[in-house]
Order: C-alpha cells, then structure tokens, then sequence
C-alpha cells in the first residue's frame, strides 16, 4: 500500500485520521477525500489509468516553455498589426479558443498561462470560447504565445478586426456532420432496439435476435468514434489538468455503457444499451449545437464590425492613385474617399466635406456631416462627398478595433455570479462521480442485476450542463443586445450593478450636455484695446493639450504656426498652463487662473446658459470666453425613464453653480454639486459609498477616471478620452443617454434569466437524482431528461435576443442599422 502523505490522485496533503483508500490496478492508494477516492475509482474502472503515467508526480504542474513552431508565421509585422495592438510596450490579442467547453477547460487554460514569462492577464469566457491575452512584448512573442496553447491542448485562433472569421463556419460545419451522423445512426438503432424490445414480449428467434444486436453495435460505432469525440477530448484535458469537467461523466457514461453493449453482445448474453447511448450522443450533441448557435449569434455584432472593413483602399501619390491592399496602409499615407466606400482606416480629413453612416460604431442611423479637420473612424460608410483623409491609426489601434477589444472583454470577462456557477458546476462534477459510485454499491447488494443500470442512469442524469451554461448563456445574449444597442461591455460586472444600484452620478458637461462646445461671447477684462481673433487663436494653441470637453470649443479658431507654447501642463479640473516666450499663461477657470495673475475673487453676476473660462497671465486676467453648450437631445426624457426606473440622478461637476443648477432644474434633478475638483468628485462617491449606497458614475472627461475606477460601475461616454473610457466598465456609443436606459432594462431581464436558468438546473438535479437512484428512470430517460434540462437553459437565454425594450430612446431609425449589420454578417 502506498504510504505516502499526499493524495495520489489531485496531491493535496492526506489529512490525519481514518486513511481513504482507493483500489487502483489491484493496489491500495491514499486518497484525500471520498471525492477524490471516487474520481479516481472511475478512472481506474474505465480503463483510463494511463492518466496517471502521464505525470512526474501527483498534483505536478504544466511546465510550458516557449518553442519556435509552424506559428511563426505570426511574428510577421503583417500579421502582428492585424491582430496584436501595443500599447507601451503591453500587447493584447483576442483569440477563439477551440476545444473548450467547460470549467475544467477554464482551468487548464489559466495554470497552463501561468507557467508562461510575461503574461500580464488573460480571461476566457467557456459560453463563447473567446479569450482577451495581454502580455509584455519584450518577454514573450505572439507565436510563442499561440504555441504553448495548443500544447496545452487547445486549438487557438487569432481574431483580428477587419477580418472575417472563417474558424465559426468551420466549427459550424462539423458540429453539423457529426450531429448529422449521430441522428442518422441513431434512427437506425432505434429502430432495432424496438424489434428487440417487441421480442422481450412476444418472443424472437435467437438468431434474429443475436443479428439485431450486432447490426446494433456496428451503427453505434460511427456515433462513438466520430460523433461523441468532442465529449472524449472534454474528458481527457480534465483528467490531463486534474480537474475533472462535465465531459467525464458523459464520457464515463458513453463509454461503460458501449462497452458493457459490446460485451453482452459478443457473449450474446446480457441487456445491451445501444439505444440509450446513441439517444445520450444525439440529445447532448443537438442541445450543444443549439448552445453554439446561441454563442455565434452572440458575436454577430462583433463580425458585423470585423467584415466592415474593405481589403483595399486608394491611396494617393502625387497627383496620381493606386489601389492597395489594406494591410499595406501605414501611418500619414494619403488616401481617397468616394462617394459608397466604407472608410477603412482611423484618418484626419484634410479636404472635402462628408456625409457618414457611423450607425454601426455608434447605434445612430442618421448619417452625420464630417468637415475638414474633423476625424473620421473605420468602419463609417460614406453616404454624400469626395475627400481625402490622412491615415492616422490602422490594424488594431483604430477605434473601429477598439471597439472590437471592447466586446471581447465583456465576452471573456466572468462576473462574481458565473465565478460562483463555475465553482459549483465544477466541484458538483465530483459530487455526480460519488453519488453514482454509491447508487452502484447500494443497488449490487440490493439487485446486482441491476445495479449497473441504476449507475449508468444516475451518472448520464446529472451530468451538470444545464448549470454550467446557465450563467453564462445568458451574460453572452445580453453583450450581444447591448453591443446591437451602442452599448458596450468593458466588464460584465456592471450588469449586476445595474440591478441593484439606486444612486446615478452624471458629470455635466459632455455627459448630460451634448459635448460640442463653442465660444459664444468673449469680455476683454484687461482695460485694453485686444484683438480678439489673436486671443482666440493663443487660447486655442494652449487648449490643444487638453482633452476636456470645453477645450474642444476653441478647436475651430487654432492658427496653425501662429503660436507655439511651450511646457504645456495640464491640470485635471483646473485648466491648462504654458509658456509661450518670457510669458506665462493660464486659461481655465477663474480660481485657477487668478492664482496666477493675483486677480480677487470673481464677483461679476453669473449666467445661466453659459460657462466661462478665463485666460489670463502673470500680469493680469485678459479675457472671459463664453462656451455655450446644449443638452443631449433625449437627456430630459432619459433622465426621466432612470427616475421612473427607481434610480436617483445627481450631477457632479467642476462648472460653476449657476450653470449647474440651470441644467438641474430642466432636468428635474435635485441633488447637484458645482465647482468639484476631481478630488471633490472623489469625496463625493466615497461619501456616497460609505452610506451604503451601490453607485453608477457616468462620465467623459480626463478628471472623471479617477471617479470612475471609484464607483462600483461606470459608464464612460464614446465621445470622452481614452483613459475615461480604460477607467469605465462600460462605453455607451453614440450621442444618446437612452442607451444607459436600454442597458438598465437589459441587465434586469438577464438577472430574470440567470434566476430562473440556475433555479431550473437546481430543481431537475433535486428531482432527477433520486428518481434515477431508486431505479425508476431507464438510461433513455435519463438521456433524455439531462439533454431537455440543457434545452431549456440554452433557450431561455436566448429570449434575451428576441425581447426588444419599449424604449423611448431607441432611434426611430435602428431598423436601417439592423439591415446593415444582418448584410455584413451574411457576406
């Protein structure tokens, strides 16, 4: 007997007292626990004792060292710039992960990552087998990164955005064939075990009789061999990590079953199960072909997106063009816009007037006008004008890109209630080995006729699919409505804050207002004659260092090479601080700026309708500029829907508390706060917070990150900056409030689901066992109950695609949208 002090199967330590012993190979081993010791009594029946050749020692890790393979290929620049964006020296790539279907696959891929340098994170969601890797570019190479995958034992594939991703017809396509053969080869068997079962009673020659059960046999193995060989492969890479998923009791299930069949055959002597396991492959296959249907679905959007982009582009040269190919359009080329053509790169308009349809990237059907200087971004179609645009991003830096990373996040990510599911589903994978362990030693001195049976019932009965999948089926369906919305998942967790968070907290400017300042007045406070046109140009070539949504108004009076400061600093909440020659300048607000200049305190009568930035030096203030800005067109009525929805809205911002106020009272909120300090905004949620309030942020701007990384879920603006949108857990596209509304009514019918997905697979468990343990459920019932229980999961979930919210928000116009994504999605 093997003496050791740890677990022979998982290595764990043997805890003192009463030794468990398992009977492996005619040797007593030490185990654990009972689960463990029934773990490893499956195996040890099932033939499968190999598993444990295939290690240095019990518990021992996956050593993973990089290898230069066939993916290579991959370190192209090409290859890199399509599907790897880095950004300081972090790089991030989005892969389909073929082979995984459970948590045991989970595992393995997050123990097999950690033997890797350089890997930074890495999440993987098992409903859509997506993957979102970053890792440090200098430590470790993409194909080396591709290669230790699939000695892992996966099959990686990279996604890059503008391209189609063939790998899901082909996924597609076999599924198909062997969910094909597996319904074929099992009408057949059907067929015999109903002549067979007709013997049972009215009698049957015994050669009729011996001839159906081998022509049985023969139909089986096509449906064993080809189509139960995803179920074996499960198997195997859970018993590879030492973590047993929900394929090893199907394949424990298939296999006993087949091979007691194939014996009692042989020997022409005993009951045969043929049709339970051919019912078992069908039924299983059939409910995971719907669960990868439901998975594609869920990515419609995101290859909707990836198919926008054309494969060539013209480029400019001279006063000639040539055509290109797409992957060889670098930064600063020059190329030209046509009236149809989808825009396929991140570029400035340096020359023309445009016409774009950007209600893919945005959820907005009504095309918008694009002027020179303006930005336009990948994936837009140009409805009206020619132009030519200077590349500014491409590959995977474009926004077109970035928002494809968005949704692979949100794909990838596991809130709190799929991590509790999965830890569930995984350690009730032990408890189904057990349970059926003693059913078999119970029923053998009960009925040993039986007892075979009443195992093979109770193992293919509680097979846990239907909880496996009943979070994340769900969090899959819903990324996709929201993503078709202008709603994008960053993290999944804000779905669940979303349900219980009753306190809203908006900026105001660029948040509830529309963002699109311009200055509508300037008062020269100097007591000297100005030109204000040089006044707007030196406050427009210091704003050019900010980010902020009043920074923008001036954009349209910079003079390019009339004035160039120097040691720009930007101060978060404050304003913007340069030097230009022996001067020192500050334009921002008026504390901000008369720290410098020594000017009082600001007693002039304030207004309503505007805000005002100064800008002034260390002489004196020079001038007040009036930057008007207009409420988003559905925030009255979004803000409104919220109320009604039983959130409380409050406003936090840095503009003064006249503009505050004025922009509270047309929107009926109560509880505002004027003249913050990102600091102050800060104080604001903590305060919040330490009330027991569950707080939403919403906002856009440089200063509010750090108030969005605070709350307990944050939504950043689309038209915000980038480290607004890197702080956010999600990113509401597009110009309206009404997708936060959306999005509120969407995260309350998945919670609905998940509810009644995880109460359904609870209920059949506790109803199924103990009829299979009792002996009342034949190994057909069981195939049959388990595979509805998936059904019903899988289909539930799916009610998140077909429910459409009566919201007023939605754009009368999603219908064009629609069409467009169905179009790109079928090409």
């Amino acid at each position: 007997m093997n003496q050791a002090t740890n677990c022979y199967h998982c290595g764990e330590p043997v805890p003192p007292g009463v030794p468990i012993l398992a009977r492996l190979q005619g040797a007593d081993q030490r185990m654990c626990c009972v689960g463990c010791k029934a773990v490893a009594e499956f195996i040890d029946s099932s033939g499968l004792t190999a598993f444990y050749n295939f290690r240095d020692a019990p518990g021992s890790d996956f050593k993973l060292t990089p290898t230069t393979t066939e993916w290579s290929h991959y370190d192209s620049a090409e290859l890199r710039n399509r599907y790897v964006h880095v950004d300081n020296g972090l790089a991030e790539a989005t892969m389909d992960i073929g082979g995984m279907y459970c948590t045991a696959c989970v595992w393995l891929f997050d123990n097999g990552l950690k033997q890797l340098e350089g890997i930074e994170s890495a999440s993987v969601n098992p409903a859509t087998r997506r993957a979102v890797i970053r890792w440090y570019a200098d430590s470790l190479r993409f194909s080396e990164l591709l290669d230790a995958l699939s000695r892992i034992g996966f099959k990686p594939s990279p996604v890059g955005a503008g391209r189609a991703v063939d790998e899901k017809d082909d996924e597609y396509r076999l599924s198909l064939k062997r969910l094909i053969v597996a319904a074929a080869a099992g009408m057949q068997v059907m067929m015999f075990a109903v002549a067979l079962y007709a013997g049972d009673f009215f009698g049957i020659e015994g050669g009729i009789e011996a001839f159906l059960r081998l022509i049985s046999l023969l139909v089986t193995v096509p449906i064993i061999f080809y189509s139960a060989r995803p179920f074996f492969a499960g198997a195997w890479r859970g018993l590879r990590a030492r973590s047993p998923g929900m394929d090893l009791p199907v394949s424990i299930a298939i296999t006993t079953a087949f091979a007691a069949s194939t014996y009692a055959t042989l020997v022409n002597r005993g009951d045969i199960y043929f049709d339970s396991v051919a019912m078992f492959v069908f039924f299983l296959s059939a409910t995971r072909f719907l669960e990868m249907r439901a998975r594609h679905r869920s990515d419609d959007h995101a290859l909707a997106l990836a198919r926008l982009l054309p494969d060539t582009a013209i480029r400019m040269k001279g006063s000639t063009s040539e055509t290109v190919a797409l992957d060889q359009v670098t930064a600063d080329d020059i190329l030209r816009i046509r009236p149809g053509d989808v825009i396929p790169v991140d570029g400035e308009l340096i020359s023309g007037n445009l016409f774009v349809d950007e209600s893919m990237l945005t959820g907005e059907a009504m095309p918008v006008q694009r002027e020179t200087g303006e930005m336009l971004f990948a994936g837009a179609v140009v409805r009206e004008g020619n132009a030519t645009v200077r590349v500014t991003r491409t590959g995977a830096s474009t926004s077109l890109a970035e928002i494809g990373r968005m949704l692979e996040r949100a794909k990838a990510d596991r809130p709190p209630i799929a991590l509790l599911a999965d830890r569930i589903a995984s350690r009730f994978v032990v408890a189904v080995l057990g349970v059926t362990a003693l059913a078999a030693g119970t029923w053998y001195f009960i009925e040993p006729s039986r007892a075979f049976e009443v195992a093979l019932a109770t193992l293919v009965v509680t097979c846990p699919c239907a909880l496996a999948l009943a979070t994340p089926a769900a969090i899959a369906a819903a990324t996709a409505r929201l993503s078709q919305n202008g709603f994008l998942l960053v993290r999944s967790r804000i779905l669940d804050v979303l349900t219980r968070a009753r306190t809203m907290v908006f900026d105001k400017t660029g948040t509830l207002t529309e963002g699109r300042p311009v200055v509508s007045g300037m008062q020269n406070l100097s007591g000297k004659e100005l030109d204000i046109e040089e006044l707007l140009a030196l406050a427009a070539s210091i704003e050019t260092a900010s980010e902020h949504v009043l920074a923008r108004a001036f954009a349209a009076h910079y003079v390019a090479g009339r004035y160039e400061p120097e040691e720009i600093r930007v101060i978060p909440g404050e304003g913007v601080e340069a030097t230009l020659g022996n001067d020192q300048y500050r334009i921002g607000n008026w504390r901000f700026v008369a720290e410098l200049s020594g000017a009082p305190s600001d007693s002039r009568a304030q207004k309503d309708d505007h805000t005002e930035v100064f800008l002034g030096t260390r002489e004196e203030m020079l001038a007040c500029f009036s930057i008007g800005d207009q409420l988003r067109a559905d925030a009255v009525h979004a803000i409104a829907a919220l109320k009604k929805s039983g959130f409380r809205p409050v406003i936090a911002s840095g503009d003064r508390a006249a503009a505050v106020r004025s922009v509270a009272d047309k929107l009926g909120i109560d509880d505002w706060h004027a003249g913050l300090s990102p600091a102050g905004k800060l104080e604001l949620i903590h305060d919040l917070r330490s009330r027991g309030e569950s707080i939403v942020m919403v906002g856009d701007g440089i200063n509010d990150a750090p108030v969005l990384a605070a709350a307990d879920a944050s939504i950043a603006l689309d038209a915000g900056t980038a480290l607004a949108r890197a702080s956010a857990d999600a990113v509401s596209l597009g110009r309206r409030l009404g997708t936060i509304v959306t999005a509120v009514e969407i995260a309350m019918d998945t919670r609905t689901i998940i509810r009644q997905n995880i109460i359904w697979a609870i209920v059949y468990n506790v109803t199924a066992v103990p009829l299979a343990v009792g002996g009342f459920l034949a190994p057909w019932m069981a195939a049959i109950g388990m595979s509805l229980s998936s059904f019903v999961v899988v289909m539930n979930a799916l009610r998140l695609h077909r429910a459409r919210t009566e919201n007023t928000m939605t754009s009368d116009h999603d219908h064009n949208r629609d069409e467009r994504m169905k179009q790109a999605t079928t090409t």
